[in-house]
This record gives C-alpha cells, sequence and structure tokens, in this order.
C-alpha cells in the first residue's frame, strides 16, 4: 500500500534526524566479555544482560548440544496437545526451587510470562496498581489485561501506592506490580514495604525480577532473597535470558494453583509451541 510506504518512511526519517533511530550490530562471536563484531572489529561489551557469563559457558553449550541431540529442535506442538518434555517439567521444578515457591511454568519469554499471568488473573473486579518506571512487557500486559481500574503510581511511591490500595472497593481483586530491579535506573523495589501494604490491604504482589535473578540475594535467587521474603511473594516472573544463560525462555513462579490455572488459561501458554 503505497500510503503506508509513504507513511513509515517518514516515520522513519524523523526518528533518524532525531538521533533515535536504531542501528542493529552483528556479532561474529559468541556473546561475552569481548566479542568480534562486524565492521568494528573486537569490542568490549559493557551492556548485556549476561551477569555471570553463563551465554557461553562450557556446560552451558554442552547441555544445548546434548537437548538438541535427544530433543530434537523443539516440541513443533503447543503443550497440552502434544508438546511437554520431561525437560519442561525439571525446569520448572528447579525454577520453582529458585524462586521459593511452590510450582513454576515456563513461557518462551519473560515479556510472554508477563503478557500470560498478568491478564489472566485480572477478572472484571481488578485494580492493577503499577510502578511508573515498570518494564515495558508489563505496560503492555497491563493494556491486555482490561481491569476494571488502573492506578500507576510515581516511581517507588509508597504513599501513592498505599493511597491507590486504599481507594479500592472491598471486595475488588488488587494486584501490585512491580520490577524487582529497574531496568533503566538500577534501583531496588521497595519489596517490605509493599509487601506489608499488600498484607494489609489483601493485595495480590507481583514482581518481574528479570534483573535480579541469579545475581540479587545470597545465593542469587533474587530480590526478594535480598529482603529476607524467600517464599513470601506471590508472584515472581523471570526470564532465562539473562544471568541464567543469555538465550531465551521465561517463567511464573507461584503458588501450584496459580501455575495449574495459568496452563488453562494463559493464551501464550495455549498457543504457543513449547
Amino acid at each position: 500500500n503505497a500510503r503506508l510506504q509513504e507513511q513509515l518512511a517518514g516515520e522513519l526519517d524523523r526518528l533518524r534526524a532525531a538521533g533515535t533511530y536504531k542501528r542493529f550490530n552483528t556479532l561474529r562471536t559468541a556473546q561475552g566479555p569481548v566479542v568480534e563484531m562486524a565492521g568494528r572489529g573486537e569490542v568490549i561489551v559493557l551492556s548485556s544482560n549476561n551477569y555471570l557469563g553463563l551465554a557461553n559457558h562450557p556446560e552451558v553449550v554442552a547441555a544445548g548440544i546434548e537437548g538438541l541431540e535427544r530433543y530434537g529442535a523443539g516440541t513443533a506442538s503447543v503443550r497440552f496437545i502434544c508438546g511437554t518434555f520431561e525437560p519442561h517439567h525439571e525446569l520448572e521444578a528447579a525454577l520453582a526451587e529458585l524462586s521459593g515457591t511452590e510450582a513454576a511454568l515456563t513461557y518462551v519469554s519473560c515479556w510472554n510470562a508477563n503478557e500470560a499471568a498478568i491478564p489472566s488473573l485480572t477478572d472484571e473486579t481488578t485494580v492493577i496498581l503499577s510502578d511508573e518506571l515498570n518494564h515495558a512487557s508489563i505496560i503492555d500486559a497491563i493494556r491486555l489485561s482490561r481491569p476494571a481500574r488502573k492506578v500507576v503510581y510515581p516511581h517507588s511511591d509508597m504513599a501513592a501506592l498505599r493511597a491507590g490500595l486504599e481507594s479500592c472497593e472491598p471486595g475488588q481483586r488488587k494486584l501490585v506490580i512491580t520490577d524487582g530491579v529497574f531496568s533503566m535506573e538500577g534501583d531496588l523495589v521497595r519489596l517490605p514495604e509493599i509487601v506489608e501494604l499488600a498484607r494489609t490491604h489483601d493485595a495480590v504482589v507481583v514482581v518481574d525480577d528479570s534483573h535480579g535473578t541469579g545475581v540479587m540475594g545470597k545465593t542469587g535467587r533474587g530480590v526478594a532473597e535480598h529482603f529476607g521474603l524467600l517464599g513470601e511473594i506471590d508472584v515472581i516472573t523471570g526470564t532465562l535470558g539473562k544471568a541464567l544463560g543469555g538465550a531465551a525462555g521465561g517463567d511464573v513462579a507461584s503458588s501450584a494453583a496459580v501455575c495449574d490455572f495459568l496452563a488453562q488459561r494463559s493464551r501464550p501458554q495455549l498457543f504457543s509451541n513449547a
């Protein structure tokens, strides 16, 4: 369509003029502290999420090769039809243990996990309370959720969060959603205060700990462990694409009932290959 092409060309020109047009660098080697980059040669990388250096770790690579040789390239199916492998169950058990929860359910990314969990846990009465600096995946998931009402509170403003909770009507489901480590600012969620407020107002706490998993807490179990709240967070979403290896995959860690419900009702689980 000529009109669409013309409009998009104008938008792209405006991005270039504003200096916000993104140019993609091509890696010629595995991700690591130093990489070979097309047109640039050897480059020191200070911006990846490969926090523990596992993206090219020999044991991770060997496990990937073993998995390909035994199971092939993938399930070629959604899980409830004919697509669950034994390693899915093993991985979910390990992720639940890591997160201090009863169960976990894997997705193709944490973006998918957020877009599965948040809409699925939202009913017609739900009020969603979200930090203004939450990740884009949380913002999009809330847009898909269509709650009764949403409250976007100023970053880490506990007084505003308290006021938002106090404004809810009796019987409304309340979801307090936050990043664990805020990806742009680098600061931590005020988790003890959020948990205290949630308990006072019978709210559900949902933490996206993608940037905390593997690096926060004494044993790397995330911000819940860091704050001494392991096992006390209602829902934790996380990624395998950062500290845990740098590839793809995400999960929701929660109670057995929540994970079972998501397996039954969340569309990214029901309609995506495992």
